[in-house]
């Protein structure tokens, strides 16, 4: 199957780009994958991976968990760079369909995260993603509301639209304070359906993002279609970072397959690093980049990568009270116009 491929790639980045698990500070503990911010999705019967840390030999024992309700996952072991062990878990064919929370349990300690796990009656051809971008959880500014207030209404429009996933794509907290993220993650959890977060410029200070989040850098299959998601702190900058290079290539050679290749990412500017922009622009390119940091509409001239196929579909900022929905089909990827939650009141 196509998702299989997911597991195997995780260990790398998983190994290089993992620090702490959901402790009592809301930083991930034990399990590092999945989790409410890199969720996964499967069908009864499914295959899914668990990543954990920590967990050495002891024998641990993995569940899905809803409202009391116990599913506990046939689990094939292997051992992982890092100190880390993945799991590939098969869910039970009879498990309803739902969201479930992941549960590892040893002997001695136990732990879990909400909203991790989505079991789906099936992946159809059509389907909306909901794109929230530019959150800013702890932003000082004149705006009457304060950044949580705005981004609960954004996320409660979510809920009550089609959408069958959501895209946050980064900047979610203002200067990476371990406070916003977690003040970010109360927000979030309010969102009903599957939601991928992805790394922003704001959130890359100190390592924080990975003990909340995990992976800078990952991919995923909805149905048939593939979504990459990467860190664009600044170009300059990522492309030292190590390994993401290396794994952007693996990870749009595995997503060939897909109906449609979707990059996925806080920002685009033709100034990105120039082995990130062969690999995904020119070598192979995606069909598809999405991003925001740019808190506007896209320019007339902004619909395409300048020297590639790629076409390109950008959304304002959350905090601005915005977000925007785009129809997946057999045809491509369709923003809809930008929807307008609340209007934002400033103070005099």
């Amino acid at each position: 199957m196509m998702r299989n491929w997911i597991g195997f790639l995780l260990i790398g980045l998983v190994a290089c780009e993992m620090a702490s698990a959901r402790n009592i500070d809301d930083t991930l503990g034990m399990i590092v994958t999945p989790n409410n911010g890199l969720p996964a999705l499967i069908l009864p019967g499914g295959e899914f991976e668990v990543t954990l840390k920590d967990a050495s030999e002891e024998e641990v024992r993995l569940t899905l968990e809803q409202e009391g309700d116990q599913y506990p996952l046939t689990a094939e072991w292997r051992n992982a760079p890092g100190e880390r062990r993945i799991a590939t878990c098969t869910a039970p064919e009879s498990i309803p369909v739902g969201t479930y929370s992941i549960w590892a349990r040893t002997d001695t300690r136990e732990d879990h995260i909400i909203r991790s796990v989505y079991v789906r009656k099936s992946f159809p051809e059509y389907y909306v993603l909901a794109h929230v971008t530019d959150v800013h959880i702890g932003k000082k500014s004149d705006r009457v509301r304060t950044p949580e207030e705005i981004n609960l209404e954004v996320f409660k429009a979510v809920n009550e639209s089609e959408a069958s996933f959501a895209l946050v794509t980064g900047d979610v907290t203002e200067v990476s304070e371990p406070d916003e993220f977690r003040r970010f993650i109360k927000v979030l959890n309010t969102c009903t359906l599957p939601t991928f977060v992805c790394v922003g410029n704001h959130d890359r200070e100190l390592r924080n993002y990975q003990a909340f989040f995990g992976p800078l850098t990952y991919a995923f299959f909805h149905g048939r279609d593939g979504y990459l998601l990467f860190d664009t702190k600044d170009f300059r900058v990522a492309d030292t970072l190590g390994n993401q290079d290396g794994l952007l290539e693996i990870y749009r050679q595995a997503l060939k397959p897909a109906r449609w290749s979707i990059g996925v990412a806080h920002r685009y500017e033709p100034m990105m690093g120039i082995r990130s922009q062969l690999t995904l622009f020119v070598d192979n390119p995606l069909d598809y980049m999405l991003y925001g940091h740019t808190h506007r509409e896209p320019r007339s001239n902004e619909g395409k990568v300048r020297w590639g196929t790629t076409e390109l579909i950008m959304t304002p900022a959350a905090i601005d009270g915005r977000m925007r929905l785009i129809d997946v089909s057999a045809q491509g990827l369709r923003p809809r116009p930008t929807t307008q939650v609340i209007e934002v009141q400033h103070k005099p």
